[in-house]
């Protein structure tokens, strides 16, 4: 159990680096007055998908590590695309329940639910701002 914990933690923080460092970077970039409000808002929606895409990946890579270290398996025979379409649906919330995580894996599961909801909140908090400031400013002319 510890170790599953230590791998989710480790997961957990690396993920929200990645994507406080993506929304962070393309807020610093959309800052320019030369980029459209339309623009601006799709840059986000693209950029936050691409992040959390990436951090399924990362999850997939927690999953990977935790079976090879013995803490869990998957109750069907799960290859590397089974298992990160598994992240998919967890970082998503989704859930589908075709892949099954056993024994102390479950803790990731509900880790990486827990950050996805999370990160899915941050980005559509960054998503909104960058809505409303376009709408404000649309409205000034």
């Amino acid at each position: 159990m510890i170790l599953a914990i230590i791998i989710s933690l480790l997961a957990l923080s690396m993920a929200v680096i990645i994507h406080l460092f993506n929304l962070s970077s393309v807020a610093q970039y959309l800052s320019k007055d030369s980029i459209g409000p339309a623009s601006r808002t799709f840059t986000f929606v693209v950029v936050a998908v691409i992040s959390q895409t990436a951090i399924a990946l990362l999850f997939s890579c927690a999953y990977w590590l935790g079976e090879t270290a013995g803490i869990g398996t998957f109750k069907s025979p799960a290859e590397f695309e089974d298992i990160f379409y598994f992240s998919l649906t967890t970082i998503t919330t989704l859930g589908l329940g075709s892949i099954e995580p056993t024994d102390n894996l479950r803790m990731v599961a509900g880790i990486e639910s827990a950050t996805g909801f999370l990160l899915i909140s941050c980005s559509a908090s960054h998503v909104f701002k960058s809505m409303a400031q376009n709408s404000f400013s649309s409205n000034q002319g």
